[in-house]
């Protein structure tokens, strides 16, 4: 009974890393995406995006996984306002 807490209690705790990693990976696919199909982005919000995905994939080369899925949900979300007619777009 103690080993199934404990193999429980473990999945708990490095559940949420794994998200991050994942949230992140499939962030910065998104972004690839975005930014390759997207021809139409004007500036800064261009400079903008390409400034959050660098600091995405530096966060995530440095293990940073929250860091990186927070950079790059930050850059997503400035693709996606402009898209809706927000802020910074074309």
């Amino acid at each position: 009974m103690k080993r199934t807490a404990l193999l429980f209690a473990a999945t708990l705790i490095t559940a949420p890393a794994f998200a991050a990693d994942d949230q992140c990976s499939l962030n910065m696919q998104k972004l690839d995406d975005e930014l390759t199909t997207n021809t139409t982005l004007g500036e800064p919000l261009k400079t903008q995006v390409e400034e959050l995905k660098t600091q995405a994939m530096t966060a995530q080369q440095a293990g940073k996984t929250e860091d990186c899925a927070a950079a790059s949900n930050q850059a997503l979300m400035l693709l996606e306002n402009s898209e809706k007619g927000g802020e910074g777009g074309s």
